[in-house]
């Protein structure tokens, strides 16, 4: 019976004594109203000139660990209900990468997201939920495309003279959302991903390329420049993008943002793309009014015309922060 104690007290002090991790929980949740064209459903059905409403939700888990010599360990998941959805499925996210910190470097390996690809996309200030207004342009490209953006590698970030810089590189991308990879999948990607301020002014650069040979050998490259600047209680931001994917796409991209109180910001973008014979221009605004404790108020506007279907998409809403 002493010796069964004496276990029982061991097994208890490992577990407490190795309980030293930092794991902290946070919340989000959100109610959008959305009018446009051709809205769709839960059901599929396409409504013309309709309104859409829609919710969702997001409970985020952050775990860290710190070694002896100072390096932190980390890991996230979470699971959500997306806003955009269009069913009631709920999504089990992260728990696939690991992050290594120390010294000011930071390697993050696992399932990653490709840096440098959207860099001058600076005019995107409105978020997804107004997409689902219908109205859709053709013209404007993103940089890679999705499908190549995320996989398994890693990230190495760092600061050089005051300069961000991280690299990216991705040992497969077909597979996204995994947490394995093999070396001679063929499909890989290169990013690198600098920011450098300047007094009142920052400059991004970003460049990205993605090698793809399982349906044979295919490679797209895409660059962007952003420049950032303060000025007045505002923030202006200009930006251009270059890509040679199976059509040659250019996107230049401005934006402007404040503040009209301690409460209550706004933002308003300019994107003009085209993508070989298409092209498209995208002008975008949103008001956010914050009410406290987290939770928020805004009214958001997407005007598209161009290649595609041209028209106004808008949204309002709430979302909140636990």
């Amino acid at each position: 019976m002493k010796k069964l104690l004496l276990m029982v007290s061991a097994m208890t002090a490992a577990v407490f004594s190795a309980a030293k991790a930092d794991i902290s929980a946070s919340g989000s949740a959100g109610v959008h109203m959305i009018t446009g064209e051709d809205v769709v459903g839960a059901d599929g059905v396409t409504a013309t000139n309709n309104t859409l409403f829609m919710n969702g939700a997001a409970l985020s888990f952050a775990m860290s660990a710190t070694t002896a010599g100072g390096m932190t360990v980390s890991t996230s998941a979470g699971v959500s209900l997306d806003s955009n959805d269009s069913d009631t499925a709920k999504g089990v996210t992260g728990l696939n990468n690991v992050a290594f910190a120390a010294d000011g470097f930071s390697l993050t390996v696992g399932d990653v997201d490709t840096v440098g690809s959207g860099t001058g996309h600076v005019g995107n200030v409105a978020s997804d939920v107004v997409d689902n207004g219908g109205y859709a342009q053709t013209g404007i490209n993103t940089g890679l495309a999705s499908a190549t953006t995320e996989g398994y590698g890693f990230v190495a970030s760092t600061s050089v003279s005051g300069a961000s810089v991280s690299l990216s590189y991705l040992l497969d991308h077909t597979n996204s959302v995994v947490n394995n990879a093999e070396t001679s999948s063929g499909d890989y990607v290169t990013g690198l991903s600098l920011t450098i301020p300047m007094g009142d002014m920052t400059v991004g650069l970003g460049h990205s390329s993605a090698t793809k040979s399982a349906s044979g050998s295919s490679n797209t490259t895409t660059s962007g420049i952003s420049v950032s600047y303060a000025l007045s209680g505002m923030t202006v931001k200009a930006g251009y993008e270059s890509s040679d994917l199976s059509t040659d796409a250019t996107t230049a991209a401005a934006s402007i943002s404040g503040s009209l109180d301690a409460d209550t910001t706004w933002a308003i973008g300019y994107t003009d793309g085209e993508n070989g014979a298409l092209s498209s221009t995208r002008t975008e605004a949103k008001l956010t009014r914050s009410l406290g404790g987290g939770v928020s108020v805004y009214a958001e506007l997407q005007n598209l015309s161009g290649s595609g279907t041209a028209g106004t998409n808008m949204a309002v809403g709430t979302t909140v922060a636990f």
